[in-house]
């Protein structure tokens, strides 16, 4: 019996952690990581907020296996394969134009480490949102 109370636990948690974070377009930051191991979420302080968004979007459509799966005026989710395994990520950016800034969250679904995937996710979401000519207009 205390074998099957643990099996059904252990099932119960390895479904809840499969399941996709959802955040809430509607609050104002994105979540902080509460595991730094496989998350990251840094705030990118922009001049133009509704041009830097617009070329957020783009970036994130044109990032190799990475695909939006909900997005309004001011967020994006989408869905990033990993190279190696192809696990899914979560890749969240919210524009917030009280402060002036664009967040972006990238987290695994499972596991306790991403050997830095998330972090170069980000690193390089932000040298292009820095450093690539604005197109989008």
């Amino acid at each position: 019996m205390i074998k099957q109370v643990i099996t059904c636990i252990l099932s119960i948690l390895f479904v809840v952690t499969l399941t996709p974070y959802k955040a809430n377009a509607t609050t104002n930051d994105l979540p902080e990581c509460v595991v730094k191991t496989h998350c990251v979420r840094e705030d990118f302080k922009v001049n133009d907020i509704e041009n830097a968004f617009k070329k957020a979007t783009k970036i994130v459509s044109e990032t190799a296996r990475t695909k939006i799966v909900e997005k309004t005026d001011s967020y994006i989710h989408a869905e990033a394969k990993t190279k190696w395994r192809r696990y899914t990520d979560d890749l969240l950016l919210k524009a917030i134009p009280e402060k002036g800034i664009i967040q972006v969250r990238s987290e695994s679904r499972v596991g306790v480490g991403d050997n830095g995937v998330n972090k170069k996710r980000v690193d390089d979401f932000a040298y292009r949102l820095m450093t690539e000519r604005d197109n989008t207009n």
